[in-house]
């Protein structure tokens, strides 16, 4: 069974090799031997050999205006032009035009059909108990009353696009016990941000840090034909334009690559990518028009070399899935 680890990167573009605006474009020697570049638009540049894929993408899905969340996680996740499909960018919550696209099929759905799969992330209490909704696929359609109060629920809670494929592939989301017991993944990298919200929650030992948290993503991925992870926190730093948090940012997400990149089964394939520019522009708190990096390692890498676009990420995934 092949199995493939997405490791999203939120907001995450090529940019100029400019340390004063760009966090991505200063000395990272973990990210660089990683990728066999630096992360910068004037340096990646395509390259397929044996084990390691390195793209880039277009995100603007030949539609005007700058990329969003929403549009460009649900094309990743489905194959689908879901700027094209609303008539513009849109974001960073999936409306109902996309939350149909994502009710219908997605990478989540796909592999449930071949070995399973899962959303690594944990998430607060609060939160996972306001998501305990049933999904729209599971009540009869018949009962037109019952899907209105559901859509009507889930319009209240902020989900992103991950979030509701996960769940309308009937997935479970996890939330800090399961975090506790080192059966989910903190977003911020190494735990330590997720822990804080629940001080009352004791944390397994060994659970904190880059290094344990990459363990712990690499073992969710031996045992499922589809893992995927959202890191939105460098989203959330661009658009902070916060030097300080941007740069660390970075140092977390190069220490926990190359630990997870070490931790990682041999027949599993690592793909990371974006849905749109930010962090590598904080002169701006806007999105980007820059080509975000596609990064793929591992047995099956080489499906990715002819992506172009977002649209050409799921349609490979989905390759990986199917192989033998």
């Amino acid at each position: 069974m092949a199995r493939l680890l997405f490791v999203f990167l939120d907001g995450v573009g090529l940019g100029p090799s400019d340390a004063a605006t760009n966090p991505l474009a200063g000395h990272w020697p973990r990210l660089r031997a990683l990728a066999g570049s630096d992360w910068t638009a004037e340096a990646w540049r395509s390259r397929a050999e044996a084990g390691r894929v390195r793209v880039s993408l277009d995100a603007r899905l030949g539609v005007p205006g700058l990329p969003q969340s929403a549009t460009g996680q649900t094309t990743l996740l489905t194959g689908l032009n879901a700027a094209t499909a609303m008539g513009r960018h849109y974001g960073p919550w999936p409306g109902p035009t996309l939350r149909a696209l994502l009710r219908r099929d997605s990478l989540f759905h796909t592999a449930r059909a071949t070995g399973g799969a899962v959303l690594a992330n944990a998430y607060p209490r609060a939160y996972s108990d306001a998501l305990a909704e049933p999904t729209i696929g599971a009540v009869a359609a018949a009962d037109t009353a019952a899907v209105a109060e559901v859509a009507v629920r889930r319009r209240r809670v902020r989900a992103s696009a991950p979030i509701l494929a996960a769940m309308e592939a009937g997935l479970a989301i996890a939330d800090m016990a399961a975090f506790a017991r080192g059966q989910a993944v903190a977003a911020d990298l190494d735990g330590h941000g997720l822990a804080a919200f629940a001080p009352e929650v004791p944390i397994g030992p060994g659970l904190l840090g880059t290094e344990a948290q990459a363990g712990v993503l690499a073992r969710l991925a031996a045992g499922h034909a589809f893992t995927f992870f959202d890191v939105w926190s460098g989203d959330r730093a661009g658009h902070r334009q916060d030097v300080g948090e941007a740069l660390a940012f970075v140092a977390r997400l190069e220490a926990f690559l190359e630990a997870l990149r070490d931790a990682l089964a041999d027949g599993v394939t690592l793909l990371i990518t974006s849905d749109h520019g930010n962090l590598e522009d904080l002169s701006s708190p806007r999105h980007t028009y820059a080509r975000v990096p596609l990064l793929a390692l591992g047995p099956h890498a080489i499906a990715f070399a002819g992506a172009d676009s977002l649209l050409d990420v799921a349609h490979a995934a989905t390759r990986v899935l199917r192989a033998p």
